[in-house]
């Protein structure tokens, strides 16, 4: 599994306009970034990555925490309210939690 979601699934998933495709690069970079931040921990395709890296703090991406930088992505170029962009920066974070490294 990638560990940040492709351009062409960010612009099907979300809907987005053509026009936006220059754009979504950056904005997945971002969001990966803001995802990688809020877990405290690397991300990493797989499990053998993972013990590759022997990374304490590294996280085995799944097909949520994939969704929940889909939903940075739309909050960084959809066409959102402020209300909107807060309710789903809140939603990606309730995603992310349980697999965010928390102390040690």
């Amino acid at each position: 599994m990638p560990i940040k979601p492709t351009p062409e699934e960010a612009q099907t998933r979300l809907r987005l306009d053509s026009a936006l495709a220059g754009d979504l690069a950056a904005a997945i970079d971002q969001a990966h970034a803001q995802a990688v931040k809020y877990l405290d921990g690397a991300l990493y395709a797989d499990q053998a990555a993972l013990t590759t890296a022997a990374d304490p703090r590294g996280i085995v991406c799944t097909a949520d925490i994939i969704a929940a930088q889909l939903l940075l992505v739309d909050v960084l170029v959809g066409n959102n309210s402020a209300a909107d962009r807060d309710d789903k920066r809140v939603a990606a974070h309730n995603i992310l939690r349980p697999h965010r490294n928390l102390g040690a």
